[in-house]
Parts: structure tokens; sequence; C-alpha cells
């Protein structure tokens, strides 16, 4: 005897359900908002208020030139050095600087972001390496103007050990 096979069925219940809500749906979307009539505002007598304007948050483009090389504790580095560009926030004192293309690169170095905020009571400029097996950085501003712009110079320690910077804000 040979048996047939039942061919699987949709429930036309199932199917009208998902038509009405496609329909519902599409009615939602094209809906217009019906228009809120406008009531009269009463004038007050009070005299207006003046706020005071805060400063706005000023974010600079910023340049810069990442130079690293050995140190006393750590003498058998090479030197090298790359372009950087990010951002100097002037409310907040945060510089992000990436690298974005090498000067003069020793086998086996790669670039490395520095992310931190300047102190300008101190002038230095202190964070983290945003790199695997970096840790912080710390600089010291070369001139003694209030510009977060100039040389500035000081070690990070990475994988390879303390190593000398140099970093040149244009």
């Amino acid at each position: 005897m040979i048996r047939r096979r039942k061919r699987p069925t949709v429930e036309l219940t199932s199917l009208l359900d998902l038509l009405f809500v496609m329909i519902f749906l599409s009615l939602l979307q094209t809906k217009t908002p019906t228009p809120v009539e406008a009531k009269p505002v009463e004038k007050k007598t009070q005299a207006p208020v003046v706020e005071a304007s805060k400063p706005k948050a000023q974010i600079v483009a910023v340049n810069a030139i990442f130079n690293f090389y050995p140190t006393q504790s750590n003498p058998s580095l090479p030197s090298g050095s790359y372009h950087m560009n990010g951002t100097f926030d002037e409310a907040t004192g945060q510089l992000q600087l990436g690298g974005s293309s090498w000067i003069k690169r020793p086998a086996n170095y790669d670039m490395v972001p520095l992310k931190g905020n300047i102190d300008k009571a101190t002038n230095t400029f202190r964070g983290r390496i945003e790199f695997q097996g970096c840790l912080e950085f710390v600089l010291r501003k070369e001139t003694a103007d209030q510009s977060f712009r100039g040389s500035w110079s000081g070690t990070y320690n990475c994988t390879q050990g303390e190593t000398g910077l140099t970093l040149t804000i244009n």
C-alpha cells in the first residue's frame, strides 16, 4: 500500500493575521498628525531673564611629531619618529593624538596613540597610551608659555621598557 504524504498547509487565519498586521503598520506610517489649535500665550509683565552665556568648548585640530629614543635605563632602544593628528579640548585640557605617517621607522615598531590631559598649572601632559602592552606617559613642557603648542619631553612605558619621548605640537 502506498501512503501519500500530506503537504504542509498554512492556516488561512495565520495569513489573514499577517495581512492585518501589515495593513495596520502601513496605516500607522502614513497617518498624518492632526493639527492642534494654537492657544494665545499671555504676556507676563515680569522683567526679562538674562541668561549668562556659557563659553562653548572649543575643539582644536592638532598636528604633532612624536620622537622616541633610548634612555639611560634602556640604552639599547632604537630611535624613530612619526607624524600625529588629533584634537585638543580647550575646556577640559584633553589632548588625543593618533599616528598618521612615519618619518623614521625602526624594524618591528608601531605607532602608538596618546590620550591625556594637559595641566597648565604644572606644565605637564600626562595620560595613557591606548595600545597593547603600553602603560602611561608623562611629559613636561619645554617652554614657559601657556599654550599647549610647543615642545614637550619625557618618557613613556610599553613592552620595550622606559622610552624617551619628545612631542612637538604644531
